[in-house]
């Protein structure tokens, strides 16, 4: 089972959550972007409504699984944080089903140690179900927002408790966090990233503390061709935190990269 949102008519856009989300995690921007295309936000496995893709969290199978069951042949491909590691990993795996690559603060191309992935893995987690327990009564204190969400978004005072009700909901459901940020943390995909035969953008707020903003340059450097678009002031979820802006950037650069399905300067 694939736990899925469908919205609107057109060109298929597949959105793909981070670690300790859901499909949830794009409510403030389906409905805007699909009124140009048909926008499918779809559960990672192990997250959410999706059954895990076996007993940990492996990249390849998860791209996998993903691409067999989201139902069409070809479509652009939006991954954040965790879900732009799968990404990457699909559009390596199934070059002719990926039109147009977009990475959002991207894991999995930075990689770090093996015991370090595991211990941060683990405690993402404790306090993924930590946050699940208390956090309701705190989304609408200022101290509340600051303590649950004051590294994952560039303000958390000034987000709105709905928001932050909406992070929380988001997480329900996470089954696969330690697994998924240890492979994260671990997974070098950057040869995977420099083969991609599409054309790729990279979107990422610039007060990003979970995926430093510093690593953007190393991915240009990797893909010259890549479109870029920078959300000032923003952290690492800017679907919620700046969902204008971030619809805005992220037409932008699917315009930008036309019709997909070959990289720029490669014949098809």
């Amino acid at each position: 089972m694939l736990g899925r949102d469908d919205h609107g008519e057109g060109e298929p856009l597949v959105l793909l959550h981070g670690v300790a989300t859901s499909r949830l995690i794009w409510s403030r921007v389906a409905e805007p972007l699909a009124r140009r295309r048909r926008v499918i936000a779809v559960d990672l496995p192990g997250f959410g409504e999706s059954a895990p893709a076996g007993p940990g969290f492996e990249l390849e199978r998860v791209a996998d699984r993903l691409v067999e069951r989201v139902g069409v042949e070809h479509f652009d491909l939006v991954g954040h944080s965790l879900g732009g590691a799968v990404a990457v990993a699909a559009a390596a795996r199934h070059a002719q089903a990926v039109r147009r690559l977009v990475l959002v603060a991207p894991a999995g191309l930075a990689p770090r140690a093996t015991r370090a992935a595991a211990a941060l893995g683990v405690a993402a987690e404790r306090a993924v179900y930590a946050r699940r327990v208390v956090g309701y009564g705190l989304a609408g204190r200022v101290r509340g927002r600051q303590a649950m969400f004051g590294m994952t978004v560039a303000d958390a005072a000034r987000l709105h408790p709905a928001d932050a009700r909406l992070l929380l909901d988001a997480s329900g459901g996470a089954r696969r966090v330690a697994a998924g940020v240890r492979r994260a943390l671990q997974s070098n995909l950057c040869d995977d990233f420099i083969a991609a035969a599409v054309p790729v953008g990279l979107i990422w707020g610039t007060a990003d503390r979970v995926v430093p903003y510093s690593g953007l340059e190393a991915l240009r450097r990797l893909r010259p061709d890549a479109l870029v678009e920078k959300l000032p002031a923003t952290g690492h979820i800017p679907q919620v935190e700046r969902p204008a802006e971030f619809v805005a950037a992220l037409e932008r650069i699917l315009d930008g990269l036309g019709r997909g399905r070959a990289r720029p300067g490669r014949t098809q």
